[in-house]
């Protein structure tokens, strides 16, 4: 993952909840910063990597999962 990716939390990090999307704004270590818009402002958080996914996967992720419960 790389700064500026926009990415979903698929779980809760920080009080935020799963599913809403963010960007990253900086990466050190093992932890990624992510910028998530929440109603009142803008939250960061500290995630691991394997707390995220990429938009585009969840997406594709979420269509397939979809078609299979259909």
């Amino acid at each position: 993952m790389k700064i500026g990716q926009l990415v979903v939390l698929v779980e809760d990090v920080d009080g935020v909840e799963a599913g809403r999307e963010g960007f990253i704004m900086g990466a050190r270590d093992e932890m990624l910063t992510v910028g998530c818009q929440t109603s009142e402002r803008l939250h960061l958080v500290l995630a691991h990597p394997w707390q995220l996914l990429l938009r585009e996967h969840f997406h594709r992720l979420s269509k397939r999962e979809g078609e299979i419960n259909q």
